[in-house]
């Protein structure tokens, strides 16, 4: 292969490799680079066009062209690290999120269990009470702790004011086999059958209550399960509570998770296109050159074959004189 031909081969070699980073890169300004370089080495490929010296064509590419995809490779390599990085935290989330799916589908499930809630507390309460009135029946204390073991950290609320959970202390009691009744409130639970709702639970600083509502009436009760007391909750304090059903913590960090995968997609996808200004500036300083002509005339400048014509003319002139 003649030196020649290594020249424009080579050339094309470059061309090629700014046309890859340009789909990478996906910029306006690099295309039309991309165009006019493609021109200057039309030039030398072209028979139209005699006598071009090739090597002003690789001076060219030394000058302009290599310096341009030493730049845009090394900003490639570090976006590719970067976007390499995001997809590494996305797959790590969709790991997370795959799992939780798969414990919710074959494990137990809050929100039906939390209806189960409401009868056994309603048995245990009526049991309680016909305990109190000479009545005996067997008290199942394990099964009403059930919701509570399983679920109180995943799913109880963990901000609330303790102060409005706790009972008050002039209020009077039943006691029965270390559990507490609040007086007044037994007696409206069997006023109404002792049908009850379980509303929300709630874990703060290490102690879990929960919420119930007596049906058909506005009225709540907590029960503290450390201290086993069951009490009315004050109409003025309920509001200060959030009663709210309650959710998983969990199903909350899958949805960030998630929220936080389509940020990350979207970086991803954004931190291609996105340069330093610094970059950009080069970028346009790079074409309005080549767009000025100013490289064109200096890869095809007669400057050269001129000085040199110049230069015999000179010498002959001289030996005539001579």
């Amino acid at each position: 292969m003649s030196p020649e031909q290594t020249i424009l081969k080579n050339s094309k070699k470059r061309i090629q490799k700014l046309k890859l980073l340009s789909k990478f890169f996906q910029k306006e300004d690099l295309i039309n680079i991309i165009i006019k370089t493609e021109v200057i080495q039309s030039y030398f490929e072209s028979k139209s066009i005699a006598g071009l010296d090739i090597n002003k064509l690789e001076l060219f590419h030394i000058q302009y062209t290599d310096s341009l995809i030493v730049l845009l490779d090394k900003i490639k390599k570090q976006k590719e690290a970067g976007i390499l990085t995001a997809y590494k935290e996305i797959d790590a989330n969709e790991d997370y999120i795959a799992s939780f799916i798969s414990q919710e589908k074959n494990g137990r499930d809050f929100n039906t269990e939390r209806k189960y809630q409401n009868a056994l507390v309603s048995d245990f309460l009526r049991s309680i009470y016909e305990n109190l009135t000479d009545i005996r029946t067997p008290i199942d204390y394990k099964k009403v702790r059930n919701l509570s073991n399983f679920y109180a950290q995943d799913y109880y609320r963990k901000e609330a004011k303790i102060d409005c959970l706790l009972s008050l202390p002039d209020v009077r009691y039943y006691e029965y086999d270390n559990v507490d009744i609040e007086r007044k409130l037994l007696g409206k639970l069997n006023s109404n059958n002792f049908k009850i709702r379980f509303i929300c639970g709630y874990i703060i600083s290490n102690q879990i209550f929960e919420l119930f509502r007596i049906v058909d009436t506005n009225e709540d009760f907590i029960w503290n399960l450390q201290t086993n007391e069951f009490y009315i909750l004050a109409e003025d304090i309920a509001l200060l509570l959030d009663r709210s059903p309650n959710t998983s913590s969990k199903r909350s960090i899958v949805s960030d998770l998630r929220n936080r995968n389509e940020e990350l997609k979207t970086k991803a996808e954004d931190m291609k296109t996105e340069l330093p200004e610094e970059v950009i500036t080069l970028l346009e300083k790079y074409k309005e050159t080549l767009d000025s002509q100013e490289v064109l005339n200096q890869v095809i400048s007669i400057d050269e074959e001129l000085n040199i014509l110049n230069s015999m003319l000179n010498l002959n002139l001289n030996n005539k004189i001579q």
